[in-house]
């Protein structure tokens, strides 16, 4: 496996949004759904409630929404939607339809007509990936828009065990702005690897190419696993423990820093035990990565969560170390630093 550094240009994050559907599910409600304690799921996913989006409501929409949100705390720098040179979607494979770019229908939504707009599919790793891809972008183009939205909470089958890792999966969406002229907020550099044995862990084969294949007209779609479970939790945990440790190392240390630096880690979510394994290994103070248990796994909108949160309790103060490192299932890890004020 070889790890690749991205980052040429210079650009810094001059605002962000988030959109949260108003509706939620508990943890007790998913117990009786699926048959499995409240207290394991509390305890051992780490989740007590999570957004949940209306079924009419498009990942579109929600992303739309945190686009805009996004917008309004950029114009106060001199950047509207006008001023916006590309949008990049860092979010959910899972869209209003298949094979198709959300990016342009956000960029219509905008109102955006001189700008170009792409999607990227780094799953739960979109942002750090994103951010890696913007920055280097960022010789060309003067600001871009990376917006993610997930609506995955419907894939989500309580009734299937073997699939139990993904019941924290949630819904909402999340944007931010970076600006090559804005001098701030700086990201620094990035570390990306992917193990190609897990390329199954996680799969929604009613969506695919692969369904023409084998038939199967499903009522539902549900993600589903083409890996023994007990594989899974074994080499898969093992990897990605040592993937996590390895890309939060490397980015930082590339950028300048050591890991002893680091003054907020946001990850995305995972069940409680693992965050503490990771957040151990490397050495740092617990109070330093929050744990997103009041929101579940929103997909790639966990980097912007986790930032917010650490803004919030006051984590992120000038001159700040922020690293944002989240897993894709199939499988990717990665790590982008950002040096805040």
């Amino acid at each position: 496996m070889v790890s690749h550094y991205l980052g040429t240009g210079i650009a810094g994050i001059v605002s962000y949004g988030i959109y949260l559907p108003d509706n939620i599910i508990t943890s007790s409600e998913i117990s009786k759904l699926s048959g499995i304690p409240r207290e394991v799921i509390e305890e051992k996913q780490g989740w007590r409630i999570k957004r949940v989006s209306r079924p009419d409501e498009m990942p579109s929409e929600m992303a739309i929404k945190a686009a805009f949100n996004a917008l309004d705390g950029s114009r106060a720098h001199g950047i509207g939607p006008g001023d916006i040179d590309g949008i990049i979607y860092v979010g959910s494979e899972f869209k209003d339809y298949g094979v198709w770019m959300i990016s342009t229908r956000i960029q219509d939504a905008l109102g955006i007509r001189e700008a170009f707009a792409f999607d990227i599919a780094a799953m739960c790793a979109g942002y750090v990936v994103g951010l890696a891809i913007a920055k280097r972008l960022s010789d060309l183009a003067d600001n871009i828009l990376l917006v993610a939205s997930s609506k995955e909470s419907y894939l989500v089958n309580y009734r299937d065990h073997n699939t139990s890792w993904v019941y924290d999966f949630a819904d909402g969406a999340s944007a931010v702005v970076i600006s090559r002229r804005y001098g701030r907020n700086t990201i620094l550099e990035s570390s990306l690897i992917s193990d190609g044995r897990f390329w199954g862990a996680v799969v929604v084969r009613s969506l695919g190419a692969a369904s023409l294949v084998d038939g199967r007209k499903p009522e539902k779609h549900y993600f589903e696993s083409l890996i023994d479970k007990e594989q899974i939790k074994e080499s898969l945990s093992t990897a990605s423990r040592r993937n996590f440790v390895r890309v939060i190392r490397e980015a930082v240390e590339t950028s300048g820093y050591s890991v002893k630096d680091i003054d907020l880690l946001v990850l995305n979510h995972m069940k409680r035990s693992f965050h503490i394994e990771i957040v151990r290994e490397l050495g740092i103070e617990p109070s330093r990565a929050p744990y997103l248990e009041e929101y579940g796994h929103t997909q790639s909108s966990d980097m912007i969560i986790g930032l917010d949160i650490g803004i919030k309790i006051g984590l992120v103060k000038q001159g700040s170390i922020v690293v944002l490192a989240s897993g894709g299932t199939g499988f990717i890890w990665g790590a982008t630093v950002v040096r805040w004020g």
